[in-house]
């Protein structure tokens, strides 16, 4: 992966996958615009790569850095709106998204098995039995992916992912689409996925 990453342009929205191939010294030496405090307060390595290497994404993103700060809730915004933006990270990887007037959002996993033992817990019994009885891994993680998106979108109303999220039949590929309903709301959501050997990808762009 280059330094610059892999930009995604879809409706308006940026999105950008970025895989962190440096040390924190390197990273740090990217970036002008730390907090400092904030900065000192992260006790690991991995968490200061994280930290790093979101900031770096969205600034090859946006063509500039931008300051992040976090809403009561813990979602991360720029402190001068000038996007809507989503981030996440597994491993090495960070994918970041931006919008200048939609909400968005994103997740990116590593490849697991683990899945398969956990999914009775983020769906439904009609889910369940949609999307494979839980034996095509696969699918598992871009139904997790996704209700992980559209919680970065909706906030706490999609806490639960079971009962508040409901993702419909959908056809395992290399990339597509995933249709989605907010329960409580009735609401439609359309997510796009990007899925290979080294990560599955889902975003949305909410059109409200």
């Amino acid at each position: 992966m280059s330094e610059s990453g892999h930009i995604i342009e879809n409706n308006g929205g940026r999105l950008l996958v970025f895989e962190i191939c440096n040390s924190v010294d390197e990273l740090f030496g990217k970036l002008s615009n730390i907090e400092l405090s904030e900065y000192a307060n992260l006790t690991s390595d991995k968490r200061r790569l994280e930290y790093l290497g979101v900031r770096l994404a969205l600034k090859n993103l946006l063509g500039e850095e931008k300051k992040i700060i976090y809403t009561t809730d813990g979602k991360p915004e720029l402190s001068d709106k000038s996007y809507h933006i989503s981030v996440s990270h597994s491993g090495s990887w960070i994918a970041v998204m931006a919008h200048n007037t939609k909400k968005v959002g994103i997740d990116i996993e590593k490849p697991t098995d683990k899945i398969s033992k956990i999914y009775q817990r983020f769906l439904n019994e009609t889910e369940q039995k949609e999307l494979s009885g839980g034996k095509n891994v696969k699918q598992l993680l871009l139904a997790w992916s996704g209700k992980e998106a559209l919680y970065k979108i909706i906030g706490i109303d999609a806490v639960d992912f079971a009962n508040h999220l409901h993702i419909f039949p959908f056809e395992v590929k290399s990339e597509g689409t995933i249709e989605a309903q907010h329960i409580p709301t009735k609401d439609y959501y359309k997510l796009q996925y990007i899925q290979n050997e080294v990560y599955t990808l889902v975003y949305c762009i909410a059109e409200k």
